[in-house]
């Protein structure tokens, strides 16, 4: 059956960030000052990865990607007033580099502030979905990391980002990962579009290597602290990794993943 894409929640409702129960704010993901807002239509990821599955019944949406879903202290204070400046600042520093006439080096550094990168980057990962407030640890570590600046990147989260000089949007919160060469899954979120893109994952096994830059170095960092962030221009990963399988990895995706293609 065809998967329905819901990103329009009740007016008032739990926040999918910090649980509290009221009135529900809307979310543009990425946020607004990162891309300049189109009609889009939104898919599930399936109807991108393979054209073997049953199409998915698009949405539209007339500017941007958006989710009704967060409260006002999560959505316009803690994303809009103290984050999402610093992640907007990283991501257009990225695309001047990609855009530029010039040559460049094999590994450029883009200064920016990677605790507020990181908490603006799970914040608008976790506004996708309707009432996804689900009561657990995993849900408990994000939102304490999220709302309390004192705290480092939780223990069993990795962060990841790289370069990404395609025009694909693509983003998901419910993937299951495994790589065959370990036989252990482990979950993954990420978010993809132009110029750079970003993936975190819980628990992650196995000894291979990801081809992307971690915030490891960064995870405990004070939380105003401003740091050159590499960036490699070579060996970019294929644009339909991570989410295509291959021969070394299954994926199975939930309800929200998605493609969108603009208009």
């Amino acid at each position: 059956m065809p998967i329905e894409i819901k990103t329009w929640g009740p007016k008032t409702g739990r926040c999918n960030i910090c649980g509290e129960f009221g009135p529900l704010t809307e979310d543009h993901t990425p946020p607004k000052g990162c891309y300049r807002p189109t009609q889009v239509e939104i898919r599930h990821i399936s109807t991108h990865v393979s054209a073997d599955r049953t199409p998915s019944q698009g949405r539209r949406s007339q500017n941007g990607v958006k989710y009704r879903t967060l409260c006002h202290r999560c959505n316009n204070t803690k994303l809009g007033k103290i984050n999402d400046s610093h992640f907007i600042a990283f991501v257009n520093a990225v695309a001047l580099h990609l855009r530029s006439q010039l040559v460049l080096p094999p590994t450029i550094s883009v200064r920016g502030r990677p605790q507020s990168i990181l908490r603006s980057l799970i914040g608008h990962i976790a506004a996708q979905g309707v009432d996804r407030y689900p009561k657990g640890p995993m849900t408990e570590e994000i939102r304490d990391y999220f709302l309390d600046e004192t705290l480092p990147l939780p223990s069993g989260l990795n962060a990841f980002y790289w370069a990404y000089p395609f025009q694909s949007h693509v983003m998901a919160r419910d993937v299951s990962y495994l790589d065959l060469t370990s036989g252990t899954p482990f979950a993954m979120w990420f978010l993809k579009f132009f110029p750079v893109a970003f993936m975190i994952t819980w628990d992650r096994q196995g000894n291979f290597e990801y081809p992307t830059h971690t915030f490891e170095p960064w995870r405990r960092a004070p939380f105003d602290a401003e740091v050159e962030l590499p960036l490699s221009l070579r060996g970019i990963p294929h644009p339909l990794w991570p989410e295509t399988p291959t021969d070394r990895s299954v994926i199975l995706y939930g309800q929200e993943a998605i493609h969108v293609t603009r208009k």
